[in-house]
């Protein structure tokens, strides 16, 4: 599944999950079956996010920034307010708005090969 920037400006992203100027900012979201589930009976969802530049188009360096998983109570939260209700799911950001969601660490790559400065 992909969508691409049409149609996504729609979605008020909360500032702080937003990238920095001229940069991206990449947001994994998943279920995690092993967590607790939640009060209203929800599954957990766990959440990374690691600021990703466009040299970084590469399969094996988005890969080990995979790593750095952010296990707190907010994932589920931050899901929400990026209106997400299916997952896993990638959500590429700017400084403004969701220019990709995806469930394809490739689709991630294509985007950031064709997106390049200078390109």
């Amino acid at each position: 599944m992909v969508i691409g920037c049409s149609g996504l400006s729609t979605i008020a992203v909360p500032e702080n999950l937003l990238a920095e100027e001229d940069e991206l900012r990449i947001h994994y979201f998943y279920e995690d079956a092993n967590a607790a589930k939640g009060p209203n009976g929800q599954t957990h969802v766990a959440w990374w996010s690691e600021e990703v530049h466009m040299s970084d188009a590469d399969r094996e360096v988005l890969q080990a920034t995979m790593l750095h998983n952010v296990r707190d109570e907010t994932g589920r939260q931050r899901a929400d307010a990026m209106g997400l209700t299916r997952f896993p799911i990638m959500v590429l950001v700017n400084d403004k708005e969701i220019v990709l969601k995806t469930d394809d660490l490739d689709d991630v790559i294509d985007f950031l090969k064709k997106n390049r400065h200078g390109s």
